[in-house]
């Protein structure tokens, strides 16, 4: 990072950081925020690298959604429920809790209570269903309907005790379990703050990408719950960032803040520091990184999964049977199932893709189960079928052989 915090700043210029201070916060480019870090007012400035961020993350979204569109709609479907799925794993591993893939699909499918607050919520994203987070209550609300049951699973100690939220102190601990941070206390002025931070981020005369990001800094200053934060957090900034960029993104977050721990760690601290005056920018330019490194993620993801689809799909034909009736509906099923599903198609999902009866799709399925193509995974309740796309590479490049 090459924008130099004022703790920082200090360091190299003895005694100059207050000057520095006035000339950061009353510069053309300062942002001024209704919010207070310590006794310093909020601020943060919009460099150069912070607005070519911005652009930058608008015309990569442009990208994800022209690969979308280039991509069957029912393919990106199973990759969105396939991202959801990851971004709720993570996020609870971010905060030690184990989940596995299993309990995230069960919840997803009502199978389970079990993650199924945190589940149904992210599956609103992909409906675009409005969540309501204008007031403290609505806070609270989404808290409960998230993470309250697990965090109770967790520790019943850790039940929010406040009219709203906590009343008593709560520290954030690092690594070495050390505490690095006071959450504002007590309850009274937990509330405040947090009427000031939900009316910054509900401001649309502000850039969303600003607002997400400085956002997600006073949520976690403020630490309103003893424990769930992280999660809640992480899922607003997937929300907010729903509405303006594809909603592909919104899944992809916490795997970046995972990667990215430290920084994101040592910037949250940085800001926390009475030597930086309430100066955000630092925070600001991370977030806006992990934003602009989980986007590229996407992007690549996309475009090795677009490259297969095409060349997987596009020569069904050239697959045994592949010229018989049914053959390529179902083969183009299972690639499709193999590249952007979770797990295997199960029978009925062919059945309905390819518009076959369940004895013609049996019969095939065991013509393909010969040639060696066919993965049957039969190790829970139902038979769920892939493609060995190894084996393909295997037959495409004999023909191509051939053909020299």
């Amino acid at each position: 990072m090459s924008y130099l915090s004022l703790k920082k700043y200090e360091y190299s210029h003895h005694g100059d950081s207050p000057k520095e201070y006035k000339r950061r916060f009353e510069c053309y480019d300062s942002k001024h925020i209704d919010f207070n870090i310590g006794s310093y007012p909020a601020f943060f400035v919009e460099t150069k690298e912070i607005r070519d961020s911005v652009c930058n993350l608008y015309k990569m979204d442009r990208t994800v959604i022209k690969l979308c569109q280039e991509l069957p709609a029912e393919a990106i479907t199973h990759f969105m429920v396939r991202c959801l799925m990851d971004e709720v794993q993570i996020s609870n591993s971010i905060e030690g809790v184990n989940s596995t893939r299993k309990e995230i699909r069960d919840a997803y499918e009502k199978k389970s209570k079990r993650f199924k607050g945190i589940v149904s919520k992210y599956q609103l994203l992909l409906s675009g269903e409005t969540i309501p987070m204008i007031s403290c209550k609505d806070i609270r609300t989404l808290y409960d309907d998230l993470v309250l049951a697990e965090v109770l699973e967790e520790s019943e100690k850790d039940r929010p005790d406040g009219k709203i939220f906590r009343k008593d102190h709560v520290s954030v601990y690092g690594n070495k379990m050390e505490s690095i941070h006071e959450g504002i206390y007590p309850e009274e002025a937990i509330i405040d703050s947090m009427n000031l931070a939900l009316k910054y981020l509900n401001n649309d005369s502000e850039e969303l990408l600003y607002r997400v990001a400085v956002f997600h800094y006073m949520l976690g200053y403020i630490h309103p719950f003893y424990n769930g934060n992280g999660r809640l957090n992480r899922f607003i900034s997937s929300y907010m960032l729903s509405h303006d960029l594809s909603p592909l993104i919104a899944f992809r977050l916490s795997y970046t803040v995972k990667d990215e721990q430290s920084s994101y760690n040592k910037a949250f601290d940085e800001c926390n520091d009475k030597a930086n005056f309430g100066e955000l920018t630092m925070f600001v330019e991370v977030f806006l990184n992990i934003l602009t490194e989980s986007m590229s993620n996407l992007i690549l993801s996309l475009e090795k999964r677009k490259t297969a689809w095409d060349k997987y799909a596009g020569n069904v034909s050239a697959l045994p049977f592949g010229d018989k009736k049914y053959y390529p509906e179902v083969y183009t099923a299972l690639i499709m199932y193999e590249l952007f599903a979770t797990e295997g198609a199960g029978m009925n999902d062919i059945m309905n893709g390819a518009n076959i009866s369940r004895p013609t799709l049996h019969k095939i399925l065991e013509s393909i189960k010969e040639t060696g193509l066919l993965k049957v995974d039969d190790s829970g309740k139902r038979f769920s079928y892939g493609i060995r796309l190894e084996k393909i590479d295997e037959l495409l490049n004999a023909a191509s052989t051939l053909k020299k």
